[in-house]
């Protein structure tokens, strides 16, 4: 980024962002991985089995596809409430439903991104602002089999 944003810069990053949003909500993973710049990086929080640094295309789309599986199932339902643009970083903050059997939680989230000189994703840090529901939810998925299509079963060994 240069040490000035021009306005132009900032709508283009803004675009990026919301329709880095709408192919999520859409689980359309053919655009998802169009936004993603060659190199990408993408750092998914918390202390659960999706947790961690994800360095390849191959690798992100499969997290994301992990990730739009509770929306295809109606389980998450969230939506951009702001977007900021800096010299070098953009965010988004988030609101969401995880509505689950037992209830439904509320939660918000801040993405931080940083796009490069042809606005695709760069790098991405996830940030929950309540990391222990999230990890919660994704172990109760795994544990509870509520959302069995996100658990893929392994083939056993005759």
């Amino acid at each position: 980024m240069t040490a000035t944003t021009t306005e132009a810069d900032r709508e283009a990053r803004i675009t990026l962002i919301r329709t880095y949003w709408d192919v999520l909500m859409a689980a359309d993973m053919v655009a998802f991985r169009k936004l993603l710049a060659p190199g990408a990086v993408i750092h998914y929080p918390g202390q659960n089995h999706m947790s961690g640094d994800y360095r390849t295309t191959d690798d992100i789309v499969g997290l994301y596809t992990q990730l739009t599986q509770f929306i295809k199932d109606g389980v998450f339902v969230g939506e951009v409430l702001d977007i900021t643009v800096g010299e070098i970083f953009t965010t988004v903050i988030l609101k969401y439903e995880i509505r689950m059997p037992i209830k439904t939680l509320h939660g918000r989230a801040t993405g931080i991104f940083i796009l490069d000189e042809n606005h695709l994703i760069q790098e991405y840090w996830l940030h929950e602002w309540n990391q222990q529901m999230i990890n919660w939810v994704f172990r109760s998925s795994r544990w509870f089999g509520w959302v069995t299509k996100l658990v893929p079963k392994k083939n056993k060994k005759k």
